[in-house]
C-alpha cells in the first residue's frame, strides 16, 4: 500500500499529537525488540492446542474477547470467553485491566482460571499481578508499559492519552499472529475470520460451521480439516504485522495539522458547554478506555457504521461527532449531518470519495488501514490474518485527545 506522504512543515512537531505519536513509534520500536520473546509466546500457545486443546479469549477485560473472536483476521472456533479451561492442553490467553483499578486477589473470573488445569498466557505485564505473589502459574507475558505512562491528566483519569491500550492491542495480535504461524509449521492451518465487508465472507465463513438439526448450538472448528498452508517463519508475521502499523503510524504523522484542528474542535465545543460524541468502528471500543462511571471527557456511542444511527438525533449546531469508520461512505449522510450545525470528525479506510465536497464542517482524517481490515498475507491462504482498525483507531484517537487536553489545559 502506498501511505500519504507527509505535507510538509504546516505544524510545528512539537504539537501534543506529535509528542503522543512519538511515543508510539518508541513503543512500536521496543515491540519489535520483544518479537522474539512473542514469538516464544506464541509458539508457547500454539503446543499444547495442537495438541488437541481449546483456546478461550478468557472473559479478564471486556475488549479482548470482542476483539480476537469473530472478527476479521481472527479466529474462528474458539471457545467463548466465558468458558473455563478443563485439560492441560487448554489454553485461555488474556488480557488485564487497568492494575490501579483492579484487585486480581477478587477476580471471580480469574480465581476460576487459576483453578483450572488450563495454560495462561496473559496480554500484559508480571508487575501487574504482583499481588497474586508469584507468577509461576502463568505460561507468559506479552509484557508491555506501566499503566501510568502517556500523556495528560483529567482528574482521577491519568493519563488521558495512555500507550497502554495501543500496546496490549499490537502485542497480544503480534503473539497471536505468531501462535497462527506456530501451527503451519506444524502444519496446521487455523480457520480465519473474512470480513463480511468482503465480497462472499459471509457464504465462505459460514460454511465452515457443520449444520444439522439434531443439537444447537452449532461450532465452528478451530482448524480447517485438510489445508496445507508453507510453514511461516518464527518472526515473519510479527513483523509484517509491526511493519504495517509503523504504516499508519507515518500517514497520521504527516496530517498532524488535520489531528490539531480535530483538537481544538473537541476543546472549543467542551469550553462552550456543547456535546462531544465519539463512535470508533471496532471490536475495541469504547471497553478498552476502562472509563469512569463520571468525568470522562467525550461520550461514547456503540460501534455503528451507518451515520443515521451513529449521530445521535439530539446532536446540534455547536455539537462535535468523531466518527473513525469501518464502511464506505455514504455522502449524503456526511451532508446531513454537516447541514446540521455539527462539526463532524470522519474517516474510513475506503478513502474519500470524489463526490464528498469541502464544508465548513467537516474534517476529513485519511486512516488507510486496509479495507477488510485484516493486513498480513499468509501465501497459499485466501484470507488475511490480524486485524489493523483497532491500531488505527487507538493512535488517532489518543493523538486527538492529546490536542483536546493540551487546548483545555489539562495537565
Amino acid at each position: 500500500m502506498d501511505w500519504p506522504k507527509a505535507k510538509g512543515d504546516t505544524v510545528p512537531r512539537t504539537t501534543p499529537a506529535a509528542t503522543y505519536l512519538r511515543l508510539v513509534r518508541r513503543s512500536l520500536a521496543g515491540i519489535r525488540r520483544a518479537l522474539p520473546a512473542l514469538a516464544a509466546l506464541g509458539e508457547g500457545m500454539a503446543r499444547p492446542v495442537l495438541a488437541g486443546g481449546n483456546l478461550t479469549p478468557a472473559t479478564i477485560t471486556e475488549f479482548w474477547p470482542s476483539e480476537f473472536s469473530g472478527r476479521a483476521g481472527g479466529l474462528m472456533g474458539l471457545k467463548s470467553g466465558q468458558w473455563v479451561p478443563e485439560r492441560k492442553t487448554d489454553v485461555a490467553y488474556f488480557a488485564l485491566p487497568d492494575p490501579r483499578r483492579w484487585d486480581p486477589r477478587r477476580d471471580e473470573r480469574l480465581a476460576k482460571l487459576l483453578k483450572s488445569p488450563g495454560q495462561l498466557f496473559v496480554i500484559g505485564r508480571k508487575e501487574d499481578l504482583a499481588a497474586l505473589g508469584a507468577a509461576r502459574r502463568f505460561a507468559g507475558f506479552t509484557g508491555g508499559p506501566a499503566a501510568n505512562d502517556g500523556l495528560y491528566a483529567l482528574g482521577d483519569i491519568r493519563p488521558l492519552a495512555p500507550l497502554r491500550p495501543f500496546e496490549q492491542i499490537v502485542r497480544g495480535w503480534a503473539a497471536a499472529g505468531e501462535f497462527i504461524a506456530a501451527c503451519t509449521r506444524a502444519g496446521r492451518m487455523p480457520i480465519i475470520w473474512m470480513s463480511v465487508w468482503l465480497e462472499g465472507a459471509l457464504v465462505r465463513n459460514a460454511s465452515f460451521t457443520p449444520l444439522d438439526n439434531r443439537r444447537e448450538p452449532w461450532s465452528t472448528p478451530m482448524f480447517h480439516k485438510d489445508r496445507y498452508i508453507p510453514p511461516l517463519a518464527a518472526g515473519r508475521v510479527g513483523a509484517e504485522f509491526l511493519d504495517f502499523v509503523e504504516g499508519m503510524l507515518g500517514a497520521l504523522e504527516g496530517q498532524l495539522d488535520v489531528l490539531a484542528r480535530a483538537g481544538r474542535w473537541l476543546a472549543e465545543a467542551r469550553r462552550a458547554g456543547r456535546r462531544v460524541w465519539t463512535v470508533a468502528v471496532g471490536h475495541s471500543y469504547p471497553m478498552i478506555l476502562e472509563r469512569p462511571k463520571e468525568g470522562y471527557p467525550l461520550e461514547w456511542g456503540g460501534s455503528v457504521s451507518d451515520l443515521a444511527k451513529a449521530v445521535p438525533a439530539d446532536l446540534g449546531r455547536g455539537d462535535v461527532a468523531l466518527h473513525l469508520g469501518y464502511s464506505p461512505v455514504n455522502v449524503e449522510d456526511v451532508q446531513r449531518i454537516c447541514a446540521r450545525g455539527i462539526r463532524f470528525i470522519y474517516t474510513s479506510p475506503y478513502g474519500r470519495p470524489a463526490a464528498l465536497g469541502d464544508h465548513k464542517n467537516l474534517l476529513w482524517l485519511d486512516l488507510p488501514w486496509r479495507p477488510g481490515d485484516a493486513c498480513v498475507d499468509v501465501p497459499g491462504y485466501s484470507v488475511r490474518i490480524l486485524p489493523s482498525s483497532s491500531s488505527a483507531h487507538t493512535m488517532a484517537y489518543f493523538a486527538i485527545l492529546a490536542e483536546m487536553a493540551e487546548g483545555m489545559g489539562w495537565k
